[in-house]
């Protein structure tokens, strides 16, 4: 059993490497692939133990959030069809959806741990960008998608009527699009969105695959850039650089350090595209 589970896992990165096969024995795996595949659960398992041992956790709520998320990404029974399809079941990616998070909180502390940026360095970078021009007035918008042009309009009605319902459509949350400028605007958005003020619902959109609203959430006006409007963001934009480096080199190094046993009778098996 323990075999098995081991190929299996081997198995399920090779799949996911591939953007999702029905079944591997319709091409089984190759070197390379197992190679990588190994390559991938041992630097995850590094990481995951790492982060076990700095008590990093996914609480209920927090996968729950994340559920949620994904789910605003699909029509109504979108995922499940979507899970349908590769043959997952609903518990098996919720076990795989909480093992990423735990994976990118594990990350995250590992890197945040190795890096730090001073504010001196946030001022030569300022001053390096040398910008003296506005800051553009931004929206956040937040999008709705459904599967059909009524659902749609009767969402809207239902978003304007009870005065957007606290953040929620009533068919999820909705994918938080960020803000942005009417330059960085993205193209399937339409023009309009700049004349709404936050809480308003563009008409439907419809796009190749789905219907969609979009709700301006908030607006910042523009504003001169000076150090301390954008020192935030230099320095996330500093730190975000230094921090991939950073764990690369650290990951680097505990595989180095680790001590790893590879079956090679298991891996012939995957080769072969053996059970």
């Amino acid at each position: 059993r323990y075999e098995r589970q081991k190929i299996l896992m081997a198995t399920g990165e090779i799949l996911a490497s591939r953007g999702y096969s029905p079944t591997l024995e319709e091409r089984g795996a190759d070197r390379a692939e197992v190679s990588e595949a190994v390559r991938l659960l041992v630097e995850r398992s590094i990481v995951l133990r790492e982060g076990a041992r700095r008590g990093i956790e996914v609480s209920f709520a927090a996968l729950e959030e994340e559920v949620r998320r994904y789910r605003a990404d699909f029509p109504a029974g979108g995922l499940e069809k979507a899970l349908l399809q590769v043959g997952m079941s609903e518990e098996e990616w919720r076990e795989r959806l909480k093992k990423s998070i735990l994976y990118r909180r594990s990350a995250e502390a590992i890197a945040s741990s190795l890096v730090s940026v001073t504010p001196r360095e946030v001022e030569e970078a300022y001053l390096k960008e040398g910008r003296t021009a506005d800051r553009p007035e931004r929206i956040r918008v937040r999008q709705f998608l459904f599967e059909s042009a009524e659902q749609a309009v009767d969402a809207r009605n239902r978003l304007l009527r009870e005065g957007g319902l606290g953040g929620r459509s009533p068919d999820g949350q909705g994918v938080d699009l960020g803000f942005f400028s009417r330059e960085e605007r993205p193209p399937e958005l339409p023009r309009g969105l700049f004349d709404m003020q936050p809480g308003e619902v563009s008409e439907p959109v419809f796009l190749e695959d789905s219907v969609c609203l979009f709700r301006v959430e908030e607006r910042e006006a523009a504003r001169p850039q000076t150090l301390e409007t954008e020192g935030e963001r230099i320095r996330g934009s500093l730190l975000s650089g230094r921090r991939e480096a950073a764990f690369r080199r650290w990951l680097s190094g505990a595989c180095v350090a680790a001590t790893v046993r590879v079956r090679a009778d298991l891996l012939e098996k995957l080769i072969e595209g053996k059970k």
